[in-house]
């Protein structure tokens, strides 16, 4: 709950410092912007270093930098400026337009999450999520494995996707490398908390400096391999965090119906 509220308080400060820049702007003349509400786009950063910052200028202080193929939400521009939020650090500031790839031209489509079939509110068909850089080369290396061995490719699946990042952090923020999270409990409650249902499930975990090193450990266990070779597995999520400890943390799951 307190981290929530420190998201929604520094969301404010950064809408209200674009509101003022935008106010400010409107005295030269032909500078006069304003601030467009963006409902949730996502975006991907293209460049190897990106300052985010506190307000829509250089002259804003850099709070964090974000590292390419980090996934962002968009809440907002002004002018060349986004505000944007960091689903895995709870950070929001601005980052400029031009180094940050917005909307379906880096996403690719996901499949509809059941969970809420029985209320009638099912995800919509055409649902899209960004995946990053890491996320992406893991997703092909394991659906070239299966087509190898004549196996359907495993879709993403978009709540899945949120359960498989939040594990890979809380790997991070909590300091262990478990199937067991002492957050979250089993692989299999943490998919029920966020509302996925299935009839077969699994995950993965790796400690690694590459993707591809962590996918060839995996295909170097018995136990893991079966995972990524389940011809009953249809949908998969991905979460690849980096790690002071191993380089990156690597989540996969997967999900039967």
């Amino acid at each position: 709950m307190k981290r929530k509220i420190v998201i929604l308080v520094i969301m404010a400060a950064v809408l209200i410092s674009t509101q003022c820049y935008g106010a400010a702007a409107g005295s030269s003349a032909g500078r006069q912007l304003a601030f467009e509400k963006i409902e949730s786009e996502a975006a991907v950063v293209k460049v190897n270093a990106l300052n985010l910052r506190e307000g829509p200028s250089t002259d804003h202080p850099s709070i964090c930098k974000l590292a390419k193929g980090q996934t962002l939400t968009v809440m907002g521009r002004i002018g060349d400026w986004y505000a944007v939020y960091n689903p895995d650090t709870g950070i929001v500031g601005a980052v400029h337009g031009e180094y940050i790839s917005i909307g379906d031209g880096d996403s690719i489509t996901v499949s509809s999450n059941n969970a809420a079939s029985t209320s009638g509110e099912n995800a919509a068909s055409n649902a899209k999520v960004v995946l990053s850089e890491d996320e992406q080369k893991l997703l092909e290396l394991v659906n070239k494995a299966r087509e190898e061995k004549g196996l359907e490719p495993l879709a993403v699946d978009e709540n899945l996707m949120k359960v498989a990042r939040i594990k890979a952090k809380d790997m991070i923020d909590n300091n262990y490398f478990s199937h067991q999270s002492p957050t979250y409990g089993s692989p299999f409650d943490m998919m029920r908390q966020y509302e996925n249902t299935f009839k077969s499930a699994g995950e993965n975990i790796a400690g690694n400096k590459t993707v591809e090193g962590a996918f060839k450990a995996w295909m170097s266990s018995d136990t893991h391999k079966k995972n990524i070779l389940n011809s009953g597995f249809k949908v998969t999520g991905i979460g690849i965090v980096s790690s002071p400890t191993y380089g990156k943390i690597l989540v996969q799951q997967f999900i039967g119906r």
